[in-house]
């Protein structure tokens, strides 16, 4: 499977934040698979929107970045945070730490 320059750009860009910027990071992806398509393209929107008010300071990124979580969480079907842990994925971001194997 060919890996895209922008997804290598992207897993370069993640490394190299500081580490609780890539459990964020990691944990909007974790919970993007656990929501349905709507909520995804609401987080989109959510996102975007973040970037388009051009945040002054990390404090108002970070605040967003949370909102954004924020809703995520709120979305998330019982049974797939169910069937995440049953499965032995634990979920990164609520004292955990993310499992990449």
């Amino acid at each position: 499977m060919a890996v895209s320059e922008d997804v290598l750009r992207l897993v370069r860009t993640v490394e190299r934040l500081p580490l609780e910027d890539q459990n964020k990071i990691l944990r909007i992806v974790d919970l993007l698979s656990l929501v349905p398509l709507s909520v995804q393209d609401h987080t989109q929107r959510m996102l975007r929107e973040l970037l388009d008010r051009d945040p002054a300071s990390k404090n108002e990124c970070v605040a967003g970045v949370d909102d954004v979580i924020g809703y995520l969480e709120q979305n998330v079907s019982p049974s797939a945070e169910f069937y995440r842990y049953q499965n032995g994925f634990g979920s990164a971001g609520r004292g955990h730490k993310p499992r990449l194997s």
